[in-house]
């Protein structure tokens, strides 16, 4: 948790709060929702792969986006691996940050 806390207020996003969010799945995969300080929902979602993120990892993404019952306008993808160029044309309303 503080390793991704240091990423967001690295890149300028500093919540006030941040819950993480369980799902039920086998995939390497950590939600979480924050508020930050102009009070706006942020949902961060990190994905913990080795190998490229792919356009079929989106369709995964997509899953989980309508499980969580909040509004949110700030919505930030942590990799740890590189992306492919199709599913960064996809993310364009995505924050996109590395480990």
């Amino acid at each position: 948790m503080k390793k991704v806390i240091d990423l967001l207020q690295k890149n300028g996003i500093i919540c006030k709060k941040l819950e993480e969010i369980k799902f039920n799945t086998r995939k390497k995969i950590k939600a979480y929702l924050g508020v930050n300080i102009k009070n706006e929902y942020c949902f961060i979602a990190i994905f913990d792969k080795k190998s490229r993120f792919l356009r079929k990892d989106i369709e995964i993404l997509k899953e989980l986006v309508p499980q969580i019952n909040f509004r949110y306008k700030k919505k930030i993808l942590i990799l740890n691996g590189p992306i492919c160029s199709k599913a960064k044309d996809e993310l364009k309303d995505w924050r996109i940050l590395w480990f």
